[in-house]
């Protein structure tokens, strides 16, 4: 029978050759369907302002546009337009995408914390028996300390003692 292609936008099957291919990728079905799928994905102020150039679909009004995303024309309606250029507004006023800090901006953080506040370097440092420094590379909470023994042991806090008598069969 030969070897098949699906199509994942148009859901079908068909031969894998290169020209049958082509031909269907090169198709206004696939193409409106492709572009249909990514639609979902924009940003609404790219889909905004390639709306607003557009002038309007008159046979979408109808109901008889066959062309769907891959239209020259817009499918949206003044109303649908002014939300969409409401949202978008509202979007920028409250700049809901907020600039996450970098790793580097986060341990450079920590780094001044450590250094401006030298109790939290007290409470992750604890000393061995043969007099090793360990520091650890998180901060203690002290209202933790007052709930010692109602803690999970991923709560409290490690003493040295604690790893006295720790064997590690399997690891991973």
């Amino acid at each position: 029978m030969g070897k098949r292609y699906y199509c994942d936008y148009c859901d079908k099957t068909m031969v894998a050759t290169p020209s049958m291919i082509k031909m269907h990728n090169n198709g206004t079905v696939h193409q409106k369907l492709v572009n249909e799928h990514y639609q979902q994905y924009k940003d609404p102020a790219i889909i905004l302002s390639e709306e607003s150039r557009k002038k309007p679909c008159l046979k979408f009004s109808n109901g008889e546009c066959r062309f769907g995303g891959i239209c020259h024309y817009s499918h949206y309606s003044e109303e649908q337009l002014n939300e969409l250029k409401q949202f978008v507004e509202l979007r920028e006023r409250k700049n809901l995408i907020p600039n996450m800090p970098s790793f580097e901006d986060l341990y450079n953080k920590l780094q001044t914390e450590k250094t401006v506040n030298p109790q939290a370097n007290e409470n992750t440092t604890i000393y061995d028996s043969n007099g090793i420094t360990h520091v650890f590379p998180w901060v203690y909470c002290e209202v933790f300390d007052k709930l010692q023994e109602n803690l999970p042991p991923s709560l409290k806090r490690f003493k040295i003692e604690d790893f006295h008598e720790a064997t590690f069969s399997e690891w991973g």
